[in-house]
């Protein structure tokens, strides 16, 4: 083989090796954008938006920055939701298979803007008014038990996705109000979650939004409802009575009593 055609075969390899990168970024990219954006979107029924995505394929990484879930109408924050950066370590081999195997998945900064505010003389929270979507979700999805069989065809075709562990660090909760008085900000414990996937035996994705969301109000619970700001709460209700409606002013004498 002459010095041409080495060259040439040498060109040739490296572009076919440019053409599989190239293919297996796009296709983690799409495989990204679809959990982040579609199934978040699904369970949370908010637009979901990303800064950007930078996949190493040699490294077997994918670095997301600047995740923003959108609020609820009528409330203050532009965000509900806002994460820094998520970093996902995968295996490479797994890509072209029906499962991408995840060995971690590092959710870094997340942060939940809850409020709570006046609403036609009722007390609304925008974390409560997510629950209910999630919730509807629910049932719609148990509706569709019944057609599990005729559907197995076309759900076996679909990018499934298994993640060792799941890591939720430096989250925190920016709590307020101004009905109330409220601003604070709650630091959350780091939350590690196990073998999360879709397949039967695992934690189901769905679930552990519903853990993270209880650990949440937990906290929320315990820094405002039972936390120092109570009795702050309970003299401003006083003021604030006649603007509420008698649902919302008992319930809200029942939780700061």
């Amino acid at each position: 083989m002459n010095k041409k055609k080495i060259i040439i075969f040498i060109v040739l390899l490296l572009a076919v090796i440019f053409l599989i990168f190239d293919f297996l970024t796009y296709r983690i990219n799409k495989i990204v954008k679809d959990l982040l954006i579609n199934q978040s979107k699904e369970f949370l029924c908010q637009q979901v938006l990303i800064g950007n995505i930078d996949t190493t394929i040699l490294g077997s990484s994918v670095k997301i920055n600047n995740i923003e879930i959108r609020n609820l109408e009528g409330f203050k924050d532009k965000n509900i939701i806002q994460i820094k950066k998520i970093n996902v370590e995968f295996e490479l081999s797994s890509v072209v298979t029906n499962n991408i195997n995840v060995k971690n998945i590092y959710i870094e900064g997340a942060k939940l803007n809850y409020e709570l505010l006046l609403d036609n003389r009722d007390i609304k929270d925008n974390l409560s008014t997510l629950r209910k979507c999630e919730k509807s979700e629910d049932k719609k999805n148990q509706d569709k038990t019944n057609n599990e069989k005729e559907n197995k065809k076309e759900n076996s075709n679909k990018k499934g996705v298994v993640v060792k562990q799941l890591v939720i660090n430096n989250a925190s909760i920016k709590a307020s109000s101004d009905l109330l008085d409220i601003n604070k900000e709650i630091t959350l414990n780091n939350m590690t979650f196990n073998n999360v996937g879709s397949q039967e035996g695992l934690n189901k994705f769905k679930d552990v939004l519903k853990m993270i969301f209880d650990n949440v109000l937990l906290s929320i619970n315990n820094e405002i409802i039972q936390g120092d700001i109570k009795n702050k709460i309970k003299s401003k209700l006083k003021v604030i009575k006649n603007k509420l409606s008698p649902e919302s002013l008992k319930k809200l004498e029942k939780t700061f009593r």
